[in-house]
């Protein structure tokens, strides 16, 4: 619930798609740079943009409180 409030909040973030598994699937303008930038920082997440029906989106899994927040903080420096 914490990542979905929060990404929901982000203007980077253009749609977080309703999900009831330990991943959430979100839209942004440019996954492929979004995707770049946070590998670059050493955070993982999976491109769906290639995917039909997922264009713009990346998949984020759920992880502990530390990586979420990291996660939250790279996503916050775009």
């Amino acid at each position: 619930d914490r990542l979905a409030k929060e990404f929901a909040a982000m203007p980077l973030i253009k749609k977080v798609y309703p999900t009831d598994a330990n991943f959430i699937l979100v839209k942004v303008d440019d996954a492929n740079a979004v995707y770049k930038y946070l590998m670059e920082k050493g955070v993982i997440v999976r491109n769906r943009n290639n995917v039909s029906l997922c264009g713009g989106c990346l998949r984020i899994t759920v992880g502990t409180t530390e990586e979420n927040t990291e996660l939250l903080d790279r996503l916050k420096e775009i």
